[in-house]
């Protein structure tokens, strides 16, 4: 896609576009409740490749399911609203650029630091603070995002739940 949509905030059209190319191709991810004590807990882990979607709750089995393309804007409006580039730092060894967005999906709402790599324009992290429910119980969560092809493996052993 890489072409803004009608309705986006073109305050975060880095953040869109980023957002794109890192969830429209090939990628894996583990999200983590942030704990009030700041210790994570692992609550899902999803690998994405080609139209197949794999995910576990936990470390519980893996599902197969059909991949579903978000975009950037959903049925309210613009996901990503008010952009600010909040900081150009080092993620480890790699350089990025973080952002304090508002987000907006599926009646949850919440406000995120996007961290995004400058040499490859994809997300690494998103960490949220939901402002009334969240989809997990947890007022905050953490995303990590690994978008390289070599690391990137389907599990073999997969429930099959693409005719449910």
């Amino acid at each position: 896609m890489l072409d803004s949509l009608p309705g986006e905030d073109p305050s975060c059209d880095l953040v869109n576009r980023s957002y794109e190319r890192t969830f429209g191709r090939n990628y894996s991810a583990r999200t983590y409740g942030v704990q009030p004590t700041g210790d994570y807990e692992l609550i899902e882990t999803e690998i994405f490749v080609g139209d197949l979607a794999y995910d576990r709750q936990g470390l519980g089995r893996w599902h197969l399911r059909h991949r579903e393309l978000r975009k950037t804007v959903d049925g309210i409006g613009a996901v990503f609203r008010h952009c600010s580039n909040a900081s150009d730092s080092l993620y480890g060894a790699v350089p990025v650029k973080a952002f304090q967005v508002d987000w907006a999906r599926n009646g949850y709402n919440a406000t995120s630091e996007v961290v995004i790599a400058t040499t490859t324009a994809k997300f690494v992290k998103i960490t949220s603070h939901f402002v009334g429910k969240s989809p997990s119980g947890f007022t905050a969560m953490t995303v990590l995002i690994e978008t390289k092809g070599d690391r990137i493996k389907a599990p073999s052993d997969a429930i099959d739940l693409r005719n449910e």
